[in-house]
C-alpha cells in the first residue's frame, strides 16, 4: 500500500528528533518538505557554527537517500515564519498531510482543512499503536511540553491518560 505523503515543518522535525520519534513517520508517510524548511533545519547554531545537531545529520541522510524530497510551494502563505509559510502552503496545495508542532500554524491549517498532526498527538497514536508503552510515551510528552503550546498538550494528555486506563495501565 503506498503511504500519503506529508510536508514536514521544522518545528515537528526538530521535536520529533528531540523524543525520538522522528523516524516512526516513515511507517506512515511519505515525506516532503519546501526549501525553506531545509534551510532552518540546516542552518547553522550561531552559538556554535560547527556543531551539527542529530536532528540536521537525520535530514542529511534521508535526503541523501531520496526518502525525505524538496519541493516548493507555487505561493507561500503570507503568515508566519518561512518554514511554515512554505509548508502549509505547499500542503494546502498538494492536499497532504502536515507535520507541524506550532500551535498558531497548526490552528491556521485546521481551519483550512488541512489534515495536520502533531508530535504530542504521533506519541498518543503510536501508544494506542501499541508502538510505544504508557511510560516511554509519557515521558515523550513531558519531553514536549516546554515547546509546545499547552492547547495542544493538554488535550493529547488526556487522550493518553485515557488510553491507559483502558488498558489497566493507569
Amino acid at each position: 500500500m503506498e503511504k500519503p505523503w506529508a510536508v514536514v515543518d521544522t518545528s515537528f522535525w526538530v521535536l520529533g528528533h528531540r523524543v525520538d520519534v522522528l523516524v516512526y513517520v516513515l511507517r506512515f508517510f511519505t515525506l516532503c518538505a519546501p526549501a525553506a524548511v531545509r534551510d532552518e533545519v540546516l542552518a547553522p547554531d550561531p552559538r556554535y557554527p560547527r556543531r551539527v545537531y542529530g536532528y540536521q545529520e537525520f535530514w542529511r541522510v534521508l535526503e541523501a537517500h531520496g526518502i525525505l524530497t524538496v519541493r516548493n510551494p507555487t505561493q507561500p502563505v503570507a503568515l508566519f515564519h518561512a518554514g511554515e509559510a512554505a509548508a502549509l502552503a505547499l500542503a494546502h496545495e498538494a492536499n497532504w498531510w502536515l507535520l507541524i508542532n506550532e500551535q498558531r500554524a497548526l490552528t491556521y491549517a485546521r481551519q483550512q482543512g488541512i489534515r495536520a498532526v502533531t508530535v504530542p498527538e504521533l506519541v498518543v497514536y503510536l501508544y494506542e499503536a501499541h508502538v510505544l508503552s504508557y511510560r516511554s510515551a509519557l515521558a515523550k510528552l513531558e519531553g514536549l511540553a516546554a515547546n509546545t503550546g499547552q492547547r495542544v498538550m493538554q488535550p493529547t494528555r488526556e487522550a493518553l491518560a485515557q488510553l491507559a486506563a483502558r488498558r489497566g495501565e493507569r
